[in-house]
């Protein structure tokens, strides 16, 4: 019974999915926007309904969805040190492989064999 209701539940939320998509265009059940906010990160914006418009709405002027110039030079340091972290950790995997294939040849070898 529970996987007969995931099922069905599975195939209710694909038409939901479709349906949407045709209708307005987006994927996400909720309406928003991709915007970059003041520290230079893209982020999903969703969107809400306010009761007045949004050029009398204090709060919502409020948001900053633009970064200034400055802030691209962090973004890039930001971009670079992820950057470096990545490489990090593939250099610390293929240095583990390696030790573990000098440290074990004989199962590196049946592995090859293996693969042929």
């Amino acid at each position: 019974v529970v996987d007969s209701m995931d099922a069905l539940d599975k195939v209710v939320q694909e038409r939901e999915d479709a349906l949407r998509l045709l209708q307005t265009g987006q994927e996400k059940a909720r309406p928003g926007a991709w915007r970059r906010d003041i520290f230079g990160r893209t982020i999903w914006h969703k969107f809400k309904q306010w009761p007045i418009p949004w050029y009398l709405n204090k709060r919502y002027n409020r948001k900053r969805f633009f970064a200034m110039p400055y802030v691209e030079r962090f973004v890039r340091l930001r971009t670079e040190k992820q950057a470096r972290i990545k490489a990090r950790k593939r250099s610390l995997a293929s240095k583990k492989e390696k030790f573990l294939q000098e440290k074990f040849p004989h199962l590196s070898e049946a592995q090859k064999s293996s693969l042929v």
